[in-house]
């Protein structure tokens, strides 16, 4: 072999390695996709909320992890995390604080949700959804192909007594997918509502709005832009 030809095996082996290299480098980079930089983690800006992504576990509708959700840590955009803040001082003068259900949703999770209506699982029935069907569930409007969610402005969450840490009686749990969540429901007990209505007075009076047939559910309202985001709900995610 020529001494040219040696070098420029070397040079080509070198370039390959490099390449390699930069595969793996992307390949780890893509592996944890970064939290975009208009996001934040809701303690970061709250640090006294308590929370429970249902989505992360087994107890909600669908009765498991959803993808996307391998996290504990709420996430939102900072102008929706800053007017929460406002949100949990207000309530705090009075003995309450907010707990948090879900916040940003990606993407993926609502793909889920579509793949497992689909499926002739039924086993959460009894407990989220006693007076409809999978297509009920998605003609009600309970959920869609599309969500404030993964705009990172939307929240689902309730009350607790600052005392003790106990859950307010709102008349129903999160994700009961029923007519009996409606916020102004006549179904559940005269106290439910108006512990339903003292939530919404006080998230409105910060710039949000409710979502009438789920007493949970709130969006920061003249907000933009609306984009879908998909980089999942980790509580290890490093800002971009």
């Amino acid at each position: 072999m020529s001494k040219s030809h040696m070098i420029f095996g070397l040079v080509a082996t070198f370039a390959v390695s490099l390449a390699t290299v930069s595969c793996q480098q992307e390949s780890r980079l893509q592996s944890v996709q970064p939290m975009p930089p208009e996001f934040c983690y809701v303690d970061e800006v709250v640090p006294s909320i308590r929370a429970d992504l249902k989505y992360s576990g087994s107890d909600n509708f669908v009765g498991r992890p959803i993808a996307g959700y391998r996290g504990s840590r709420p996430i939102l955009r900072r102008d929706a995390a800053a007017a929460l803040q406002r949100v949990q001082q207000r309530l705090g003068a009075q003995g309450y604080g907010l707990i948090i259900w879900d916040a940003y949703r990606p993407l993926r999770a609502l793909r889920d949700f579509r793949a497992w209506s689909r499926t002739s699982d039924s086993a959460t029935r009894a407990t989220f959804y006693p007076r409809l069907t999978k297509k009920g569930i998605y003609k009600g409007h309970y959920i869609g192909d599309s969500s404030e969610h993964t705009w990172g402005i939307a929240v689902d969450l309730s009350l607790v007594h600052l005392s003790d840490g106990r859950l307010v009686d709102m008349g129903g749990r999160h994700d009961l997918l029923d007519p009996s969540s409606a916020t102004e429901s006549l179904e559940v007990s005269e106290q439910a509502r108006a512990n339903r209505q003292f939530l919404r007075d006080a998230m409105c009076a910060e710039g949000f709005e409710n979502y009438g047939k789920e007493w949970w559910h709130y969006r920061l309202a003249n907000s933009r832009p609306w984009y879908a985001y998909d980089f999942p709900v980790r509580d290890d995610l490093r800002v971009h």
